[in-house]
């Protein structure tokens, strides 16, 4: 093979360069070697894999051709605006993230904005979705497919779910992390995910436990937080349970009832897991205790709790939040209760 002669740093071959690119952000690739020269800008223009992270407007946004990640950032300070960002090719786009920064993030973003900016066919590739705040029309995108290679999505404000009959279905779609302000949002979702792996709601709501034979057993890894006025003995948590035989990881943080008698049975608790869930590896229980329990129900009681599942290896307690957990044993708070089951000690 010929030796190729190389004095400068544009004489190497354009593979070359692409993997010494890629160890650079976007700002400094256009800083440093934007308009060197003619060959130089259209290989730049040309990066496979552009990833860009944005507080404000900056040239080199106008300058490359197209990303393949891409994150906005809005708050009140920097003044962005959506429409801004109208002109950029995201026909190449795998990874999108809109990341606004306020509560009312429609004040800072209109619905109209995001969906001119967010749809089919200006992003037709997208493997991840970030958004701080979704619309109808776009939960409608999400979860009847529209979108064909998107894998993961995380929506964490959803104000309204859309309405449809449509059997179609989001068939990529692996993981789902969404914060709904309607716990019917649940049921209506999940039928639409069949191939749904990894879910994490949020919603001051338990959904409905009024379905009986429902049952996702596509779904492995579950995170629930954080209903309010949770009861475990009223059979909803029974019912709640049934509907993922096949989980092996399940995680859920809880306000407990202030507004009824009930006491948490942990051997009810660990019995309805076993009996619902009997594949579970990993486990995570969060439980705030919103009323005011016996002090002996728990001082010198956190060896029994930690016999009653095999998964309850470590019982924390600290003012009114009790934790239980199959892994990650170090105690969030140094004032608490902290007991870990030792590995020689037997189990129930």
């Amino acid at each position: 093979m010929d030796e190729i002669d190389v004095y400068r740093l544009e004489d190497l071959p354009v593979e070359i360069l692409f993997e010494i690119f890629k160890y650079f952000k976007p700002e400094e690739l256009y800083s440093s070697m934007a308009h060197l020269n003619i060959r130089m800008n259209m290989i730049l223009k040309k990066q496979p894999n552009l990833k860009i992270s944005i507080y404000c407007l900056k040239p080199a946004l106008s300058f490359f051709d197209s990303f393949t990640s891409l994150t906005i950032h809005f708050d009140r300070m920097n003044e962005l605006h959506l429409y801004q960002f109208q002109y950029l090719n995201l026909i190449n786009l795998r990874s999108l993230n809109i990341n606004i920064l306020h509560l009312q993030w429609w004040t800072l973003v209109s619905e109209d904005e995001l969906n001119a900016f967010i749809n089919p066919d200006r992003c037709p590739s997208l493997k991840y979705l970030g958004l701080s705040g979704c619309t109808t029309k776009l939960t409608e995108f999400i979860f009847t497919g529209a979108f064909p290679y998107l894998k993961k999505c995380i929506i964490k404000n959803c104000q309204e779910f859309f309405s449809t009959s449509s059997k179609v279905s989001a068939k990529t779609l692996h993981y789902l992390h969404m914060h709904s302000e309607n716990g019917n949002d649940f049921h209506r979702m999940l039928p639409m995910c069949p191939k749904l792996k990894h879910l994490h709601f949020y919603c001051d709501k338990l959904p409905s436990s009024i379905l009986r034979n429902v049952r996702y057993r596509f779904l492995k890894c579950l995170e629930i937080g954080q209903p309010d006025n949770f009861l475990f003995h009223d059979g909803q948590f029974d019912i709640f349970l049934s509907y993922f035989p096949n989980l092996i990881s399940f995680n859920l943080t809880v306000a407990h009832s202030r507004n009824h008698d009930e006491i948490v049975d942990f051997a009810q608790v660990a019995d309805c897991l076993r009996r619902r869930i009997p594949r579970l590896k990993k486990l995570k229980l969060n439980i705030y205790l919103r009323r005011n329990y016996p002090f002996q129900l728990f001082y010198g009681q956190l060896p029994l709790i930690a016999q009653m599942h095999e998964l309850f290896r470590s019982v924390n307690k600290c003012q009114s939040l009790i934790y239980i957990r199959s892994f990650d044993f170090n105690p969030s708070y140094i004032d608490c209760w902290h007991y870990i089951r030792p590995a020689s000690e037997p189990k129930s």
